[in-house]
């Protein structure tokens, strides 16, 4: 194992068995992380199930934290691994796309069933305009009757 940002490895505990370990950050412009995994566009596959809003939310008010995400103890004990983490995030991304595509399908269809109903609401204001008209010119004529 390599230590660098100490002069000296002595009073330093490697964690795990990692080859490289550094003190004080490592700064860069690029950095490329090989996957080790499964990318996340299962997400989209047709049998992918995805939680019911109601579902999430009851596990988000149970557990404080997205499901599959690791808790905020987790990581002050254990860190993040950045490509698990990447693919855990674009997960979570490419379900909010699901849940937004969802609700934009649901929101077209209340906009149409609105016009339906507005357009019926207009139809029967006309037919219900001209039937007073009707019963005001009957009653004109009920009332000229001898």
């Amino acid at each position: 194992q390599v230590l660098l940002g100490k002069p000296a490895s002595t009073g330093y505990s490697f964690m795990g068995t990692r080859t490289l370990n550094v003190l004080g950050g490592i700064l860069a412009d690029s950095v490329r992380v090989a996957l080790s995994g499964n990318w996340a566009d299962y997400v989209f596959t047709e049998d992918y199930q995805l939680l019911a809003p109601d579902a999430l939310k009851a596990y988000i008010k149970t557990h404080n934290h997205l499901p599959g995400i690791p808790t905020q103890a987790q990581v002050e004990k254990d860190g993040i691994h950045l490509a698990e983490m990447n693919t855990k995030l674009l997960e979570k991304i490419e379900e909010l796309t699901l849940y937004m595509l969802k609700q934009h399908e649901e929101i077209k269809n209340t906009r149409k069933a609105f016009q339906e109903t507005h357009l019926e609401i207009n139809t029967l204001k006309e037919i219900t305009t001209k039937q007073m008209a009707l019963i005001l010119a009957l009653e004109k004529r009920i009332q000229k009757t001898p």
